[in-house]
């Protein structure tokens, strides 16, 4: 489905929906990923001239059917998405695609297969056939595929409906039998994801503007967070990821500083998770680019009566430690 943006009427997105049997949107997915390729003499295809891309992630919705993760087209060539659904839940990834008859004929079944056994997931895509003008062939062969890898129900490049049988009881005893998310080397390499709070939402349709300003995010009363021991109310807080979240300081050494802080409470950088490390200084840099001109980290092992007992020394210190070689 085509969905429009007011600013852009000429690019709209490129969106896969889920609707209920009771008529409600439950799910919007704008494609991430746009193919564009140029190269001078011989081709030119540039999606990104016609259609928008998405700016977020959206976690997959509960159908009657499962756990549905939103995925289009191209998207298909990139494994971390397929991987990021996988971890928040997903037991069908669902691509409806529009692959030319060369690349369908190459990479469709594969692509498909191999999403479906790296996640663990069944696999639905629907796919575009028939011949469009001269230069434009659509490949079909709208397929599904189960958590092994098997096709178990596909289309030729007619127009045509195939069925399949979903059984999430398979998909639970095969990720017992082969417990390779488990078996993930964390220590050693991960998959990060910028995204916000799912539970959160801007006042506008964007967290940043053209402008450079926050959007103040709409928090219920319940949705305070800690800072060690001091509870921060949910007015306070302007921004917040998934592990992380921003708020203005009661007390800013300056005017116009805020606050970055895992939403975990921890006493050590060592406590945080390498999601968490890395999600706390993502956020620290998304904040800085919109309302700060500069920014800087520190992370300082505190005492009791350090400093004198005043807090606020620490800033003189900081402010002159640099200065001279120690």
């Amino acid at each position: 489905m085509i969905i429009q943006d007011p600013s852009e009427p000429n690019r709209p997105w490129n969106s896969h929906i889920v609707i209920d049997s009771e008529g409600t949107t439950k799910a919007l997915y704008n494609k991430l990923h746009l193919f564009d390729l140029e190269i001078p003499g011989k081709v030119r295809l540039m999606e990104s001239e016609f259609s928008k891309s998405g700016t977020k992630m959206v976690s997959p919705v509960d159908t009657p059917i499962g756990r549905l993760g939103l995925s289009i087209c191209y998207d298909l060539r990139f494994s971390e998405l397929a991987l990021w659904n996988r971890t928040k839940g997903a037991e069908i990834l669902s691509y409806p695609s529009s692959f030319t008859l060369n690349t369908g004929l190459a990479h469709w079944e594969p692509l498909l297969r191999t999403r479906a056994i790296e996640t663990q997931c069944y696999v639905v895509a629907a796919a575009q056939t028939g011949k469009h003008n001269e230069k434009r062939i659509s490949y079909g062969h709208s397929m599904v595929v189960d958590p092994w890898g098997a096709i178990i129900a596909q289309c030729s490049e007619r127009i045509d409906m195939c069925f399949a049988e979903i059984d999430l009881s398979y998909v639970a005893e095969l990720r017992k039998m082969q417990p390779v998310f488990a078996h993930r080397r964390s220590d050693l390499y991960m998959l990060h994801a910028n995204e916000e709070d799912s539970g959160t939402r801007p006042h506008s349709s964007w967290c940043c503007t053209s402008s450079n300003v926050i959007s103040i995010i709409k928090t219920s009363e319940n949705s305070s967070l800690m800072f060690a021991e001091f509870p921060i109310a949910a007015e306070s807080i302007f921004y917040k990821s998934a592990h992380s979240f921003a708020f203005v300081n009661l007390k800013p050494v300056l005017n116009g500083h805020v606050l970055v802080c895992p939403k975990r409470v921890c006493y050590h950088l060592t406590d945080l998770t390498d999601a968490e490390t890395a999600d706390l200084f993502i956020v620290a840099k998304k904040v800085q680019r919109m309302i700060e001109k500069h920014v800087h980290v520190h992370i300082l092992a505190r005492r009791e009566g350090d400093f004198g007992g005043s807090p606020d020394n620490l800033y003189s210190s900081l402010a002159t430690h640099d200065r001279y070689v120690h």
